[in-house]
């Protein structure tokens, strides 16, 4: 029967025999070895990548900030930029409106100066050609009126008095 116990002894997973104890102690020497010197550098690198990673974040933030203020200065030299050009833009406008102004007073004051000495140009011709046309005018009206009449310039003369008797008849 002894020999039947060994058999099953071998053979029984749960009874430990010297393999197992060895290949549990090899077991907790590597993984002592590796708690030791290789987590330490593993751990390391990962606090460092998390210390790069709380940095870039606290950058960005920063970054996300100054952008803002950048921004937000921009967009106010942009509107004072603005208001400063519409500002000039509307004084020029009104200094050309007043040039203009002054432009088309000093135009109609010297057309009116033309006008003016047109007027009197065209006056002075008219009383020239009127004084002329009654010289001239008034002998042909005599005459043609004392043809009308029937009487004879030759016979009749230009006498005042033979004039106004027949402006009466």
């Amino acid at each position: 029967m002894s020999a039947r116990t060994d058999v099953v002894a071998e053979g029984n997973f749960l009874i430990p025999n010297g393999t197992f104890l060895v290949e549990l102690l090899l077991f907790l020497i590597v993984l002592g070895v590796i708690w030791f010197f290789v987590v330490p550098p593993i751990r390391k690198v990962l606090a460092e990548r998390e210390e790069r990673a709380a940095e870039t974040l606290s950058n960005t933030k920063e970054a996300r900030q100054l952008f803002a203020e950048a921004e937000a200065k921009h967009r106010a030299a942009i509107e004072k930029t603005r208001a400063e050009a519409a500002a000039i833009r509307n004084q020029a406008r009104a200094e050309g409106r007043e040039i203009l102004e002054q432009m088309r007073g000093e135009a109609q004051r010297e057309a009116d100066a033309i006008v003016a000495e047109a007027e009197a140009q065209l006056r002075a011709q008219a009383d020239q050609v009127a004084a002329e046309l009654r010289e001239t005018v008034e002998p042909i009206a005599q005459s043609l009126s004392n043809r009308v009449v029937g009487i004879d310039d030759r016979r009749a003369g230009t006498s005042p008095g033979h004039q106004t008797g027949r402006a009466s008849s």
